[in-house]
C-alpha cells in the first residue's frame, strides 16, 4: 500500500477537492509538507498564519514562510512576500525589495505582479519613474488578464497624458474589464457612452 503524501491530503482539505474543506485539517499536512521543501505549500502554510485559517494569525511567521516560498521560486510565494514589504505587514515596509519581488514574479508570467511592477514604474515606488516600462508591463499584465491593469490601461488611454488619447481602445480595455466584474470599469464605460 502507498504512503499517503502530506502535501497532496494537505492541499485537498485547504482547498476542499475531494475532501471537506477543513483548515485545521490541512494546516498540521500542509506544515510537515513545508518542512519537507515542497514550495506551494510553503506558500499555503504562510498563507494561513497570514489569515488566521486552521492556525492563530501571526503575520511574522506568514512573512518567514512566504520568504521560503518566495527562496524556492514559488510565484505565488514571491508574490505574497512582495506584497508584505509594499504594504509594511508585519512593520516592514521596504518598496524596493517589493519591486524586486514583484518583478520575479513578473518575469514568471504572474499577471497580478506584472500590474504592480508596471504601477511602480508609472509612479517611482521602490524603483525610478520609467513611464515607457510601465506602459510595456501594464499591456503585459492586461493581455495576460489582471483586471485592474485592463482598467488603468483603459483609463490611460482615455486620459491621454501618458499614452496618446484612443477612445476605441480606451473602450476595448475598459470593457474587458467590466466584462469581467471590474465595477469602476464599468461605470466609466457607461458615463462615456452617455456623453
Amino acid at each position: 500500500m502507498q504512503e499517503e503524501n502530506p502535501s497532496e491530503i494537505g492541499q485537498q482539505y485547504f482547498y476542499g477537492d475531494g475532501r471537506r474543506k477543513s483548515y485545521k485539517k490541512a494546516f498540521p499536512l500542509l506544515l510537515d509538507a513545508a518542512y519537507l521543501g515542497d514550495a506551494h505549500c510553503q506558500n499555503l502554510v504562510g498563507h494561513c498564519y497570514d489569515l488566521g485559517l486552521g492556525i492563530q494569525k501571526d503575520k511574522n511567521m506568514a512573512r518567514y514562510w512566504y520568504a521560503w516560498a518566495a527562496k524556492n521560486n514559488d510565484i505565488d510565494g514571491i508574490y505574497n512576500l512582495a506584497l508584505y514589504y509594499a504594504l509594511g505587514k508585519a512593520g516592514v515596509t521596504d518598496l524596493k525589495k517589493a519591486f524586486r519581488l514583484f518583478k520575479k514574479a513578473a518575469q514568471k508570467g504572474d499577471a497580478q505582479s506584472q500590474c504592480n511592477v508596471a504601477n511602480a514604474y508609472l509612479n517611482g515606488e521602490g524603483t525610478k519613474t520609467n513611464l515607457g516600462e510601465g506602459i510595456k508591463w501594464m499591456r503585459k499584465a492586461a493581455t495576460n488578464g489582471d483586471l485592474k491593469a485592463q482598467y488603468n490601461l483603459g483609463r490611460l488611454y482615455l486620459e491621454g497624458k501618458i499614452v496618446r488619447t484612443s477612445l476605441r481602445t480606451a473602450r476595448s480595455w475598459l470593457s474587458k474589464a467590466a466584462s469581467k466584474g471590474h465595477k469602476r470599469a464599468k461605470v466609466l464605460l457607461e458615463s462615456r457612452h452617455s456623453k
